[in-house]
């Protein structure tokens, strides 16, 4: 087996050893850091040499909420990524529906945003029925929202008499007539149900072909949220062939659209828990829905929106089945992380947590919060350290959804929305990630907001005081990264006996001046040792 040695100034996030000149790696594994004299002498007399003349090596990036499969998929469905108006929402849907005349659905990918809408609004079932009436039309969004035409809404049975779903919201007419949008998945699983899937063939290539957009971000591993059987054997298909190049961590979906009897049955009869799996692909923790997003005005709020003075959010998952679920999951061994966004949905999490933990201990199954970007309190960041609950967040969803939440909260309560720095202080351990396709996957965004606190469409940073160091930034994304996702016995650090997993960048992330990191280019990224990008 050939060792190669690799130059040039590396930053190691290992804290015995923070800076080296060079790295031999044997097979899959790091074998020496330090010197390039000292990586030399433990690569033998028959290697070979990489050696990156300009740019900083860091430990492969790690995104720990990133829902790559589904971001794949985008490509094989109408792209409204790139609409700004319902006109052009509806030129999407009619010119895929004349290229796809086979198709029994319509389908959207679900990076799409309202925001970014000249409206400001959903398009309603009657503006689509009027490009395309004659098949079904479903539209989803970003996990947490969809728009059906008409002949969806019936094929699913949602007419006027049908009640409001727990946990959901079916809009309505001033006749109380739905009007095709349905928020949280309670209201709109009925329909999502009914979309045929993606070929297996579709779905493999779709999750091929995102891995090389992955590696030229800098990206060596991913933990993918929310995964149900058939996204599992996509996964399993690519691994099983050598083809899954991204270190996958796979959460299973509770879905709160089913009764908690038919997830626990799911969840016991798995027979596997959390860290089955190897270096390229391992289950995670199980995923549960407990309230929606700010953006949507469905996020659990303490407060009612003050734009909505009788709307507090939506408690997607009840508390009993909550309860019972994360229970079930401490008592099998699976850990759980937990989608909470608005303070309320936090408060809920963590006490119920703490409830579990007086009977079974969760720091050893990291149970940890994901979001958890609106106001949570100092009692909810002592609660957490004191269970070992770890935090995954999203920076580039605050630079995303920033402008549209400022005119819905304010600037002042903006300022402290995704409290990087109040969590890292209190001891928390704290992920980056990006949520893909719901926000860019490109690291380097995250690592650029979580240091200067800009929005989109501002010079000035928003909460300066909630910003980190270079050095917390990388963590997020290298060695704390790896702790939320069950490997840091693995990667997330450059030191002998880990995986090989590196990503070269044309900044130092730790010393650049934060603005550098805007327009830096990944220039490299190996994953086991073997080089997947080259710029």
């Amino acid at each position: 087996m050939k060792s190669r040695v690799i130059e040039g100034d590396i930053v190691t996030m290992d804290r015995a050893n923070p800076r080296a000149a060079a790295m031999a790696v044997r097979g899959d594994r790091i074998v020496a850091v330090g010197s390039v004299e000292d990586a030399r002498a433990a690569a033998g007399p028959d290697h070979d040499t990489i050696r990156y003349a300009s740019g900083t090596i860091v430990p492969g990036l790690i995104d720990t909420h990133n829902h790559m499969q589904w971001t794949g998929v985008q490509s094989c469905l109408v792209d409204l990524a790139g609409a700004r108006s319902i006109a052009d929402v509806q030129e999407a849907i009619r010119g895929y529906a004349a290229r796809n005349p086979q198709a029994a659905w319509i389908t959207s990918g679900s990076g799409w945003h309202i925001v970014n809408l000249k409206e400001q609004r959903y398009p309603t079932r009657q503006e689509i029925d009027a490009v395309c009436a004659d098949r079904p039309v479903y539209l989803p969004r970003v996990g947490h929202a969809a728009v059906a035409n008409t002949l969806a809404l019936k094929l699913a049975g949602i007419t006027k008499d049908t009640p409001e779903p727990d946990g959901g919201k079916i809009e309505r007419d001033a006749d109380g007539v739905p009007n095709g949008v349905l928020m949280e998945p309670p209201a709109f699983e009925p329909v999502a149900r009914l979309v045929p899937p993606l070929s297996m063939a579709q779905q493999e290539g779709a999750l091929r072909d995102i891995q090389k957009r992955y590696h030229a971000a800098g990206l060596t591993g991913i933990v993918d949220p929310g995964m149900t059987p058939d996204m599992f054997a996509v996964y399993q298909n690519l691994w099983a062939r050598g083809e899954l190049t991204v270190r996958s961590v796979l959460m299973p979906l509770a879905d709160s659209s089913l009764p908690v009897e038919e997830n626990l049955a799911k969840l016991r009869g798995m027979g596997v828990r959390t860290g089955f799996g190897d270096s390229r692909m391992k289950f995670g923790a199980v995923k549960l829905f407990l309230d929606g997003g700010a953006s949507l005005g469905t996020s659990l709020m303490r407060e009612p929106y003050p734009d909505e003075r009788c709307n507090c959010g939506i408690q997607v998952t009840p508390t009993e089945n909550f309860r019972a679920i994360a229970k079930a999951c401490a008592q099998l061994g699976w850990s759980m992380g937990v989608h909470t966004v608005g303070g309320k949905a936090i408060d809920i999490a963590l006490d119920v947590f703490e409830e579990i933990n007086e009977e079974i201990p969760l720091a050893p199954l990291r149970f940890s919060l994901i979001h958890a970007y609106l106001w949570p309190e100092q009692r909810n960041i002592r609660q957490a350290k004191k269970m070992g609950i770890a935090v995954a967040t999203q920076c580039s969803m605050q630079y995303t959804f920033g402008p549209l939440l400022v005119k819905r909260f304010g600037m002042a309560m903006m300022a402290t929305a995704t409290p990087v720095r109040s969590w890292l202080d209190g001891g928390v351990v704290v992920g980056g990630g990006s949520d893909s396709p719901v926000t860019p996957f490109e690291p380097l965004l995250g690592l650029w907001q979580a240091r200067t606190r800009r929005i989109a469409g501002t010079e000035e940073p928003v909460g300066k005081l909630q910003a980190v160091s270079g050095e917390e930034a990388l963590a997020m994304y290298t060695r704390d990264a790896a702790f939320v996702a069950f490997s840091e016995h693995e990667r997330g650090v450059l030191r002998p006996g880990l995986l090989a997993d590196w990503t070269v960048l044309s900044v130092d992330p730790v010393a650049c001046e934060p603005d550098a990191l805007q327009n830096a280019r990944v220039l490299a990224t190996a994953v086991g040792g073997e080089v997947v990008h080259a710029a």
